[in-house]
């Protein structure tokens, strides 16, 4: 039997919904439809020190930074499991449009690369989606910012990326597997977003910078300078398309 255990779960009603989730919660108000998604402290950094936000702290997971209508959220954690989750209460507070940029490990070289469609290694999309080994992210909203990431200059590839709940546990025969497959970049939470995207009908699009390359050998780049100048490009690039600059 693939994921999940019970068969034809896709066509049931969940026993309770993040609305209700936020009902509890006495959170309530107009919030934003446009989302950037992201994960690290310096990215957050520079978007409050380049946009002058307004910040709405909700809940311990959910901390708001608004500009002109768009919200930015540095994720708590990482993983599938806690995006989603995240997602899903954005979603119901209005959230339409997301952009979730990042650092991911490269399976080709180093550079940013933006996503055409994530191979669904986690466990979390298989609740949204039947069983299926690619997710797509909007066309739309993807060639948006396709648009934008050329308009700020900003040099980058495209490709599929392998998303997977255990990065210690990503094998040097699955490395070699889907390097050969030209799959560009790796990382813990595309496919599950996507998947959630389809489910929800809302849109989505994602890009990443590579912090470290998976080849022969694990090769950290983390600490890198044009790393950290690539994250902050991305957020330039995101907040053009959301806001729908030519």
């Amino acid at each position: 039997m693939t994921y999940p255990n019970l068969e034809h779960k896709h066509s049931e009603e969940a026993l309770f919904h993040p609305e209700d989730f936020l009902k509890h919660a006495e959170i309530r108000g107009k919030f934003p439809s446009n989302y950037i998604i992201t994960y690290q402290r310096k990215t957050l950094a520079y978007f409050i020190r380049t946009y002058k936000p307004r910040k709405l702290k909700l809940n311990s997971q959910i901390t708001l930074y608004i500009h002109k209508g768009i919200g930015f959220i540095k994720m708590t954690g990482i993983g599938s499991p806690h995006a989603v989750t995240v997602m899903e209460e954005l979603i119901a507070l209005g959230g339409k449009h997301f952009i979730n940029i990042g650092t991911c490990g490269g399976l080709q070289t180093l550079g940013t690369y933006l996503c055409t469609e994530a191979i669904r290694d986690e466990g979390t999309s298989y609740h949204y989606l039947p069983h299926g080994q690619r997710v797509y992210p909007d066309p739309s909203l993807t060639q948006r910012l396709r648009a934008s990431l050329e308009k700020e200059s900003i040099s980058f590839k495209e490709g599929a990326t392998w998303t997977i709940d255990a990065p210690y546990r990503e094998t040097k025969k699955e490395v070699a597997h889907y390097r050969s497959q030209g799959v560009v970049s790796v990382e813990m939470e595309a496919s599950a977003l996507f998947a959630l995207a389809h489910y929800r009908k809302v849109s989505i699009a994602a890009a990443f910078v590579v912090s470290d390359v998976l080849g022969e050998t694990w090769q950290p780049h983390f600490k890198a300078f044009n790393i950290v100048k690539a994250q902050k490009q991305l957020v330039d690039a995101a907040v053009r398309c959301l806001l729908g600059k030519k």
